[in-house]
């Protein structure tokens, strides 16, 4: 079967968005008040969060053995966690 991987492509960046959305709710209800001690500890949840949002996307798609799939997902995966991180990092630093 051929892959449409734009399509993948599009798929899970919607997926990626919306762990966005909800690491930036759980942010605001569990962390901001907390003080950058417990920074550390949301920036392992961002990291979980991808984790699983790329093994689930992987699954539910059956890619495991597309190796340019995989490649494109985990560098989308990537390019979400790395501006979680940065954007929360420059929060903690104001």
């Amino acid at each position: 079967m051929e892959i449409d991987y734009k399509d993948l492509e599009d798929r899970f960046d919607c997926a990626c968005k919306d762990v966005v959305t909800n690491l930036s709710q759980i942010y605001k209800s569990d962390y901001e008040s907390q003080g950058p001690e417990k920074l550390l500890t949301f920036f392992e949840l961002i990291q979980n969060e991808f984790d699983n949002v790329k093994l689930s996307f992987i699954r539910e798609n059956r890619i495991s053995s597309d190796q340019k799939a995989l490649q494109s997902i985990f560098n989308i995966a990537k390019t979400y966690a790395k501006r979680c991180l940065d954007d929360y990092g420059k929060i903690s630093a104001n």
